[in-house]
């Protein structure tokens, strides 16, 4: 199995970097190391050449999983990452004749995606200073049909001089994941068993508030209307808060 790690940033040296070669450290296999600043990164014009997206279309088509490197620089993805997705994009995706995204020659490959902000772990649960750039790269990866193994956040790096040790070797264990990872979507039945455990609970916990007051279970249309409303509100509630934690913060 190869990987390939494209680290987009000002320093190809620096935390976020140090933190890229950890997961391939850990995943003790065939890798590349790639600094998108040393790569001359623009568009497809007709009839002309374009080295840069030529060879790393090549390796990225060569690697069995990718590692996706960005800190997070105003919010959202360094340039030298953004300008990647930019102009590769009709390399990884295809275009139908009404303009829909299509999964290209990358399909069903997977990636891990790493960022890093100056904001404390807690401050950045809740202000979200790197979702932007995650959601990012999974709506670029979503479209091209590669999937999702998991998300490395390292906050707090105002001031930082090396990665904490900790960090490093959860980067480690999130390398040796990705190379047991299958080469297709094989997430399919742990999605159907985590809806049925989502519902499960969610009517177990209805009937139980129902219990606990009798006057909403006095006949059959009231027992029916409150068990709906229960278990729609405590539904909401899970789903507003897998939508707030949706990411990594820590």
């Amino acid at each position: 199995m190869s990987i390939i790690a494209l680290f987009g940033g000002q320093d190809p040296t620096g935390l976020t970097a140090t933190l890229t070669r950890a997961v391939l450290a850990g995943a003790n296999t065939t890798s590349e190391f790639i600094d998108l600043n040393q790569y001359d990164l623009h568009p497809d014009r007709p009839d002309a050449p374009n080295p840069a997206l030529d060879e790393l279309e090549a390796k990225l088509a060569a690697a069995d999983a990718w590692v996706l490197a960005s800190p997070t620089y105003f919010g959202t993805v360094a340039g030298q990452f953004k300008q990647f997705f930019d102009v590769f994009r009709h390399r990884m995706v295809r275009m139908n004749l009404i303009g829909d995204t299509l999964p290209g020659k990358y399909r069903d490959k997977h990636y891990i995606s790493i960022t890093s902000c100056f904001a404390s772990g807690l401050d950045n649960t809740f202000t979200h200073q790197t979702d932007a750039t995650l959601t990012m790269i999974d709506k670029a990866m979503s479209a091209a049909g590669i999937h999702k193994v998991a998300e490395l956040v390292l906050p707090n790096t105002w001031g930082m001089q090396a990665v904490p040790g900790a960090k490093l070797e959860q980067a480690k264990r999130l390398g040796a994941k990705l190379t047991t990872k299958q080469q297709k979507d094989d997430e399919t039945m742990k999605r159907y068993l985590l809806l049925f455990g989502m519902i499960a609970v969610m009517a177990l916990a209805t009937m139980g508030i129902q219990q606990l007051f009798p006057v909403l279970t006095g006949g059959f249309w009231q027992r029916w209307a409150s068990f709906v409303l229960i278990f729609f509100v405590l539904l909401a509630s899970l789903l507003h808060y897998a939508t707030f934690m949706r990411h990594k913060h820590r």
